[in-house]
């Protein structure tokens, strides 16, 4: 199977794609290397199962033509560390939320698979529809925060 590694060159995206190859997938690798680092993946560059493509999920083309070629998505990439939340808060939401857009959307347009691990949520695989195909969303009333869970008010 060929693999899309977003964060491929991260703590956990670098033991996903060592894993990986063991099993006999190739592994393609997108990292800026924000928080990555090639040594993480150095002695998995000779394989000729693996690449490593130095570039940003927020890049639509260069994510475009990753997601083509694989049979299934890995996202992985995300602004992490406590200095970094701490200091730059939005910029790190805004930056973990659009960078999964594009993974998503790409995918869409390609029907191709994504197994998406977000730091607050379970993994799940999904096959993500292009947004033009979903009916918009219109709650026919609003919902209190009791619905939701929150404890009510004495």
């Amino acid at each position: 199977m060929k693999i899309l590694n977003t964060g491929g060159a991260g703590f956990i995206g670098s033991h996903l794609a060592e894993a990986l190859l063991a099993r006999g997938d190739k592994v393609a690798a997108l990292d800026d290397l924000s928080t990555g680092s090639v040594s993480n993946v150095q002695h998995l560059r000779d394989s000729p199962d693996f690449s490593l493509r130095v570039g940003s999920c927020l890049d639509k083309p260069l994510v475009a033509e990753l997601v083509v070629l694989a049979d299934v998505t890995v996202h992985l990439a995300a602004a992490v560390g406590v200095r970094l939340i701490v200091e730059r808060p939005v910029h790190t939401i805004e930056t973990n939320v659009r960078a999964t857009e594009v993974v998503l959307e790409a995918a869409a347009r390609k029907g191709k698979k994504v197994f998406d691990c977000g730091p607050e949520e379970p993994c799940r695989l999904t096959t993500p529809r292009p947004r033009a195909g979903l009916p918009e969303a219109k709650p026919s009333r609003p919902r209190s925060s009791r619905s939701y869970g929150a404890p009510s008010s004495p």
